[in-house]
């Protein structure tokens, strides 16, 4: 024991000492220089405007501009052609850090698909209505003779008729037969024929 405390304050042990103890900044400050090389430190690079872009040409795209991307969402819009960048976060000309992952929705590119509403039996207007809020599009309407007049007898898609619950994709047009209306000649429907008045007899 008595050795150990004499090693302690030799040359030796000084020297030993100080060999680690540079070894160790030495170590520490390669780590941090690394690690700032790795990560980017203090670099930024300003978030470019990905909007309108085709997803097959954002690699090239973000080749030179500092940041990477990833799809998180698609989202369908009929308007919209499909596959397509409608929205990104963070926005565009947002300085952000050194190859950071900008989050990008784009147009799906297969419309997704609903259950097909009843529209036999309700009104034109209803009807209508119904079809828009489906996000469903009117196509041909046609009047044909039956018990109900002014109202849908039947519903088709692609030229087949079509029930309720059928899967459909959002966006598809569809044909209706509403019921032929009986002619008001005041310029209303009307269920029954109008009174005509007769002439005055001549004498």
């Amino acid at each position: 024991m008595k050795d150990f405390f004499i090693f302690l304050k030799s040359k030796l042990f000084f020297k030993h000492f100080a060999i680690a103890l540079i070894s160790v900044i030495i170590v520490l400050w390669c780590l941090i220089k690394f690690l700032n090389v790795y990560t980017h430190h203090g670099e930024t690079a300003v978030v470019p405007n990905f909007k309108g872009k085709l997803i097959s040409e954002l690699s090239n795209f973000v080749a030179d501009k500092n940041v990477r991307y990833t799809i998180i969402d698609s989202i369908y819009d009929p308007e919209e052609k499909s596959g397509i960048v409608i929205k990104q976060d963070p926005e565009e000309k947002t300085q952000v850090k050194h190859n950071r992952i900008i989050y990008l929705y784009v147009t799906s590119t297969q419309a997704p698909k609903i259950a097909m509403p009843k529209l036999i039996d309700r009104s034109e207007r209803q009807a209508l209505f119904m079809i828009e809020s489906y996000g469903l599009k009117v196509g041909n309407i046609k009047e044909i003779n039956g018990d109900c007049k002014g109202c849908v007898l039947q519903q088709f898609y692609n030229g087949k008729e079509i029930t309720m619950g059928t899967p459909i994709k959002k966006g598809s047009k569809i044909d209706l037969y509403i019921g032929k209306r009986e002619i008001d000649y005041s310029g209303t429907n009307s269920d029954t024929i109008p009174n005509i008045e007769e002439e005055p007899e001549i004498k």
